[in-house]
Order: structure tokens, then C-alpha cells, then sequence
């Protein structure tokens, strides 16, 4: 997002709020007046409305979200999970990005939703990662070759999925666009390497092929709220000084995960369901039995990447 031949009227100063530094570091650029005219008579013939922003501008057409939007959303995003930005400025970046590229079409807003949604998951396992890391430096343990799950990051996302397809819908309304967000969530139209825009999807993509320590083998699976579990691979081949905590309200554990060193001829763990570690039981947590329904969803690994690929069938 930049300026066309004016300066950003957004004041960046040492009290300014996130969402204020995110605008006030917009660029600006300038253009010569033929350059203008020729861009603003292409507007006039596609028809394209004023938008109601004057600090945007009318000199390009596009329908998807530029690198310097998508990287604006995911500071946007950041600053939500560390506290720094609400719900409602979200809202707000939402329906400014959309004027931006004169979304006045379903297609055009849908690629805007799709692209903040994204940015809101990837921003929630990030934050979920960062946690887990403050974790292994209380437990005095490296930060390679963990994994932490925290159902709040996956409520927060949802939390946000639902307010994005709002303000779809709302900024559709303002131009008699009827939009329907859930229809892109069936076919998103992006290629996305690191998870599709999913928590558990994306969360999966960074425990099995960057921390390769753990995986979610039911991604569908719905986390009870609360729930958390930590786990750091151990050395001498897996085996020693292995961690793993289960938590949830207002409480932790602690639970030891026994593999063993591979001996030749013989079958050894190599990861195991954490069902198989711990349970929950009814005096811990008033809902144990999703917990435990869960943990039958969860596994950690003896080694990096050394997990399963096909669901097991397990009627636990």
C-alpha cells in the first residue's frame, strides 16, 4: 500500500499505537502527471468508484493482496497476539485493504479474506512456537526439536476466522456485493506450503517438518479449551532427558515417555500416542474425557521427523 504524489498523513511519533506505525510506515511515491492521467483515465473506463480513503490512491488495478499488503497483515497479526492490536482495529485494516484495491467485486473481497486469514493463522502458531520457547527456557532445555500446542492460540484464531467473514460480508454490503466467505473456505484459491490457513494445519506443517517432534494426526480435531502439552526431545538418540508436560486450567504435569534405545532384531517405539503417556482424570479437569479423546489425536516422536503419516485406527 503507498501514496501517490502526497505524503502519508499518518504521524508516526514515540507514542504512537501499533496500528498507527503499521500506517504511518506505508511508503510514498511520486508519479508525473502524465503517468497519473493515463492510469486514471484506465480507471474511468473500468468503471472503478472514488473510495472514501483519501490516503489511497486510483493508480493501479489489482485483485489480490501485494507482497507489501500481505506483509502489513502479518504485522497486523502479530501485534493482535502479543496484545498490542484488538479485534476492532483488525476490522478496521480489513475494510481499509479492501478499499485499497477498490474491492467491488465478491472475487476481489474473498482474495483479501483469504489472505488476512492466513497471515492470522500462521501469526497464531507463530505466537503458540514462542511460547513454547519461553517454556524451554524456564525448563532449562534447548528449543530445537520441541513442540507446544495451546488450544488458546487456536480459539483466538477462530475468534478472528469469524470476524474476517464478517467484515467480508459488511464490506460487501456497502457496495450490494453479496459475499459468502464460507464458500472460499471450502477451495481456497492459494498455494500454501506451510499449511493451508488452518490452525491445525499450519501447526502440523511446524512440529513434523521444522521442529519434526510431534504431530496432530486428526487435524479436524476440535482442541478442549485450556488444553496445552509441551514436549522436547531427548538426547542419546531420544531416550534420555526427554520432557513432556500436559496442562490445563490452572493446572500441569509433568509424565515420562519411555523409549528406548533401537536394538538390532527387535521392534522399538519409535514415537507414541500421548494417550498412551498420560491421562486426565475426573479430579484434574471437570472435562477429562476430551482431553483424553485428544491426547488420542497427539503424538511425539523419539527422533526428528520420525512419525506416522497414516491415522491409526485407535478406539480409545
Amino acid at each position: 500500500m503507498i501514496y501517490i504524489n502526497q505524503e502519508n498523513p499518518v504521524k508516526v511519533t514515540e507514542n504512537s499505537s501499533l496500528a498507527d506505525r503499521i500506517r504511518g510506515n506505508r511508503p510514498t511515491f511520486q508519479c508525473t502527471e502524465e503517468m497519473a492521467k493515463r492510469t486514471m483515465d484506465a480507471f474511468e473506463r473500468s468503471g472503478c468508484e472514488k473510495v472514501t480513503y483519501p490516503q489511497y490512491t486510483k493508480f493501479a488495478v489489482i485483485d489480490t493482496p501485494t507482497s507489501s499488503i500481505k506483509k502489513e497483515m502479518r504485522e497486523v497479526m502479530a501485534g493482535y497476539y502479543n496484545g498490542e492490536i484488538s479485534k476492532d482495529e483488525i476490522k478496521g485494516f480489513f475494510m481499509e485493504y479492501c478499499s485499497s484495491m477498490y474491492a467491488r467485486n465478491e472475487n476481489t473481497i474473498l482474495n483479501v479474506y483469504e489472505t488476512f486469514l492466513d497471515e492470522n493463522y500462521a501469526e497464531a502458531v507463530r505466537a503458540c512456537f514462542d511460547k513454547g520457547e519461553t517454556i524451554a527456557a524456564k525448563e532449562g532445555t534447548g528449543t530445537d526439536r520441541m513442540v507446544y500446542y495451546d488450544a488458546e492460540y487456536y480459539y483466538r484464531s477462530e475468534e478472528i476466522h469469524d470476524l474476517l467473514k464478517e467484515a467480508a460480508k459488511e464490506y460487501g454490503e456497502k457496495y450490494g456485493v453479496e459475499v459468502d466467505a464460507s464458500k472460499r473456505d471450502e477451495n481456497f484459491k492459494g498455494d500454501y506450503l506451510t499449511g493451508k490457513p488452518d490452525f491445525n494445519d499450519k501447526w502440523n506443517f511446524m512440529a513434523t517438518n521444522i521442529m519434526g517432534s510431534g504431530r496432530l494426526m486428526d487435524q479436524k480435531a476440535v482442541p478442549p479449551k485450556d488444553f496445552t502439552f509441551f514436549y522436547k526431545q531427548g538426547t542419546d538418540i531420544g531416550t534420555k532427558n526427554s520432557l513432556l508436560i500436559i496442562g490445563g486450567k490452572d493446572w500441569s504435569e509433568k509424565a515420562d515417555v519411555p523409549f528406548k534405545i533401537p536394538m538390532g532384531g527387535k521392534n522399538t517405539e519409535r514415537y507414541f500416542y500421548l494417550s498412551d503417556l498420560y491421562k486426565v482424570n475426573r479430579e484434574k479437569e471437570e472435562n477429562y474425557e476430551e482431553y483424553n479423546k485428544f491426547l488420542n489425536k497427539l503424538i511425539v516422536t523419539r527422533i526428528w521427523g520420525d512419525s506416522p503419516i497414516v491415522v491409526e485406527n485407535r478406539q480409545k
